[in-house]
């Protein structure tokens, strides 16, 4: 059977885990890479074995000179969207990093282009393959919390979440910070949990709280520069679904604390906590508390695993991407509201509903 042909497009670091696990396919071949910085690519090239022809720094150049099955996508955030497109309409199999893209409007762009190319769209959210997130969906899905009424996604530390580099806090760049860069996972691994419900309205504030300040002292993290730092260090919204569902997202990169608190659901019946995943439940007359023993994943080496065997097969996608546009607009609705300081209505398109 002939080798898969993947191309690289950005060849900053989350690119080189790409190629880490893909060179692990005995029947996967790496064959190109794309960088605007031409040493990044050349030394990438040289670190991966792909052959000094395969090296360019125009990704349409790559996309048109060499024959490719698919291409990871690991550009800065704010410019997922238009590699991934290109990919897309030359028939080419994309797997796009998180987030999505950097709004709605081009995620829907991505995912109707999969539509008329009839090729895989993926969002690379590794966490759909942890364990505690599988048995998690599950557990929802059978019942025995009963009707979920409360769900709160948290992530965030002191000092150790502003990225130092200007891919992360330069607006061009990163389209937003935290709630993009680690507000999508925890919107991401709730809504995989809870069975995707249909978000209806949106309160929400963000803040530029630490990442500005001079002052600000880093302990065990990266430093990063006041003077470039445009984005959010902070997020919090709440979230109404269909059903009577709320949601609490709390996300930060930095903040005057230890930490935010652990994501869990709450209904009726019981409820769980996510990490370390914990029931808890009334039975047998006593509050029970149960911690599964799950077993250990290594959740990227299965995000490439599932694309390549996808891209063999000819799909579909393992994750389905109208699900991440869902994800999206959230993510605008909570800029907007934050913008205008008020309750603003999530509006999906047609392509994502039903």
């Amino acid at each position: 059977m002939a080798k898969v042909k993947i191309g690289i497009i950005g060849a900053g670091g989350i690119a080189n885990n790409h190629a880490h696990y893909y060179r692990q396919i005995t029947d996967v071949e790496l064959v190109a890479v794309a960088d605007i910085v031409e040493e990044r690519a050349v030394s990438f090239a040289q670190r991966w074995g792909i052959p000094p022809e395969g090296v360019f720094t125009d990704y349409i150049k790559m996309l048109d000179s060499v024959e490719l099955d698919a291409v990871s996508v690991c550009t800065p955030h704010a410019v997922h969207a238009k590699p991934t497109i290109e990919a897309l309409k030359r028939g080419v199999h994309a797997l796009v990093e998180k987030p999505m893209a950097s709004s709605g409007a081009e995620a829907l762009e991505m995912l109707r282009a999969a539509k008329a190319s009839g090729k895989i769209l993926m969002v690379g959210f590794q966490t759909r393959w942890s364990p505690e997130l599988g048995a998690a969906r599950k557990i929802v899905a059978s019942g025995a919390l009963g009707r979920i009424y409360y769900a709160e996604a948290t992530l965030g530390g002191r000092r150790r979440g502003i990225p130092g580099s200007p891919t992360f806090v330069k607006r061009e760049l990163a389209g937003g910070g935290v709630l993009l860069d680690l507000g999508c996972y925890a919107i991401d691994n709730l809504m995989f949990v809870l069975g995707h419900p249909r978000p209806l309205t949106i309160s929400a504030t963000v803040e530029a709280a630490i990442g500005k300040q001079r002052e600000a002292v880093v302990e065990g993290g990266w430093p990063w520069n006041p003077e470039e730092f445009e984005v959010e260090d902070f997020v919090a919204a709440f979230i109404r679904f269909e059903g009577g569902l709320t949601m609490v997202l709390k996300e930060s990169w930095a903040m005057h604390a230890d930490a935010l608190g652990s994501s869990f659901i709450l209904g009726t019946k019981g409820g769980l906590r996510l990490s370390p995943l914990e029931v808890y439940r009334d039975e047998w007359g006593y509050m029970t508390n149960t911690t599964l023993k799950l077993p250990q994943v290594d959740i990227y080496r299965e995000r490439i695993r599932s694309f390549v065997e996808a891209v063999k097969r000819g799909g579909p996608s393992p994750i389905d991407p109208r699900e991440i546009v869902v994800e999206m607009f959230i993510i605008d609705a909570i800029y907007e509201s934050a913008r205008k300081g008020r309750e603003v209505e999530v509006k999906l398109p047609s392509e994502v509903l039903g």
